[in-house]
């Protein structure tokens, strides 16, 4: 099944910014940012199951590892995790 995927595209300075809601159905997922290349994220948790330890978010990276250019790539986590990401990078 896939996640839940909420974005809001806007622009922060000279960055494209994407502000993410996700909320996951299963332990990995590649989210696509709809940027041509990520820079830089932060993450805000909201409701998890356990702590954040084992949880990774990569960028330009998909779940599997393989380098793929504009994507979040998602690994560890639990279904009903909810995650609030802001993604910078080049339009």
């Amino acid at each position: 099944m896939a996640w839940t995927v909420t974005r809001d595209h806007t622009v922060f300075g000279n960055k494209g910014t994407v502000l993410i809601k996700l909320v996951a159905d299963a332990a990995t997922q590649t989210v696509e940012t709809g940027l041509s290349a990520v820079d830089h994220y932060t993450v805000g948790y909201g409701s998890m199951s356990t702590t954040t330890d084992g949880r990774r978010i990569f960028i330009n990276s998909n779940a599997s590892g393989v380098a793929s250019a504009g994507v979040l790539g998602c690994s560890g986590f639990t279904s009903g995790d909810e995650l609030y990401v802001t993604v910078f990078g080049k339009r």
